[in-house]
């Protein structure tokens, strides 16, 4: 009886070992690695090895307004406001459905709500991005400001100064994707976070 469970015990440590070799050396190269290249200094916003060249640009324009010695918030508003649908709605550097846009810039009480909830709609059928990936995914290829309003929003009986960004965006390919929306934000702690999406 001892014999055949060591047996076995080894059987399937060697299977273990040998799928762990394979996965290491083949499988594990077709994903690329991501990895983050730039942070702000006194904020938790990243910018990830995957970002595209818009992505980039936008990031180093709120990196250097919240770097500075006096922060525009405005400026600041729009900015998070832009890099959350860039990264929304570029789908084609994402890993799969997990590997949800945006969520850096979501309020820090609705981020596990709002990765549910774009898991579930916007990225539902997002494939994993294994190297063979064949879908066509969109990817944001321009955006601009059409307008920025003072606002307030209430969450759980507290009322939070902030924004109302109205935004729209041009794709490199016209997937029939959403191209404008109305963004809330609002102000934690002189943190700004964006609180809903119209």
């Amino acid at each position: 009886m001892r014999k055949k469970l060591l047996i076995i015990a080894l059987l399937l440590t060697f299977i273990y070992s040998v799928g762990g070799i394979y996965f290491y050396f083949f499988d594990n190269k077709t994903q690329e690695k991501i990895i983050n290249i730039n942070s702000i200094e006194g904020y938790e916003y990243i910018l990830k090895s995957s970002a595209t060249e818009l992505m980039k640009q936008e990031f180093n324009i709120l990196k250097e307004n919240l770097e500075s010695a006096a922060v525009n918030k405005e400026d600041y508003a729009v900015s998070i406001a832009k890099l959350f649908i860039i990264d929304l709605y570029t789908m084609n550097n994402k890993l799969n459905k997990y590997d949800v846009g945006g969520s850096d810039y979501i309020y820090k009480n609705a981020v596990a709500n709002y990765k549910l909830s774009v898991t579930d709609t916007l990225y539902k059928y997002l494939e994993d991005n294994d190297g063979k990936r064949k879908q066509v995914l969109p990817e944001v290829s321009s955006i601009e400001l059409v307008e920025i309003t003072e606002s307030e929003l209430e969450i759980d009986g507290k009322v939070y100064f902030g924004y109302k960004v109205n935004l729209n965006w041009e794709y490199i390919a016209d997937l029939e994707y959403d191209r404008e929306a109305e963004i809330i934000i609002i102000e934690d702690l002189n943190i700004l976070y964006i609180a809903e999406k119209k």
